[in-house]
């Protein structure tokens, strides 16, 4: 799976490389993320995103992109006592490399909504609590590709300069429940994010 990957990203920007209209740059900014399925709700992971972008306009409003990037999901809780001091917490760390193909549209010179899917491949999986990192047989049971929608606006603060936000959802679940359990359409734990990262323009 990860040489698929591998290989899709190569002819990728192999495809865009050897295309008119040729963009390109790098990339930057965080992560907000939650894991669905975990029971602990609200935004409270913070990552990191780096990459790099390589993009092809098809009309004067239509523009393919696809990224290379490093980025941290997962999920983080924070247990406390009456008094606000820490008791505990739980913690859910994923690092992927991921690879989005999303199209633009120019909706207005510098305001372009974008959409599309990404393919990610996860490379290391911490989950911890306080009294430790998790038995390793848990932790593997963590998909190591994952699918995910991506949905966002981007807005050009300069000729080289443009600032992205963008939500993604795992398409299927990142993790099973134990013993396959299901509820309902409930089958897993899926990646919950919000991106904000800017991109450089060569």
């Amino acid at each position: 799976m990860k040489r698929a990957l591998v290989s899709i990203l190569f002819l990728s920007f192999s495809l865009f490389g050897f295309s008119q209209n040729f963009n390109g740059g790098l990339l930057a900014g965080m992560s907000a993320t939650q894991v669905d399925g975990d029971t602990y709700a609200g935004y409270n992971r913070v990552g990191l995103i780096a990459g790099v972008w390589v993009s092809r306009s098809y009309t004067p409003l239509v523009t393919i992109r696809s990224e290379l990037r490093f980025i941290q999901k997962g999920s983080y809780r924070r247990f406390t006592d009456g008094a606000g001091g820490t008791t505990g917490f739980y913690s859910i760390r994923l690092n992927y490399a991921e690879m989005p193909f999303l199209v633009e549209y120019k909706y207005r010179e510098n305001i372009i909504p974008y959409a599309g899917l990404s393919f990610g491949y996860l490379w290391k999986a911490v989950e911890k609590n306080a009294d430790g990192p998790f038995p390793e047989d848990e932790q593997a049971l963590f998909e190591k590709l994952e699918f995910a929608a991506n949905a966002g606006v981007e807005y050009k603060l300069t000729e080289k300069f443009s600032f992205c936000a963008t939500f993604s959802y795992s398409i299927f679940p990142i993790r099973r429940y134990k013993d396959n359990v299901t509820y309902r359409w409930d089958r897993g734990q899926l990646n919950n994010v919000l991106q904000f990262y800017v991109r450089y323009h060569y």
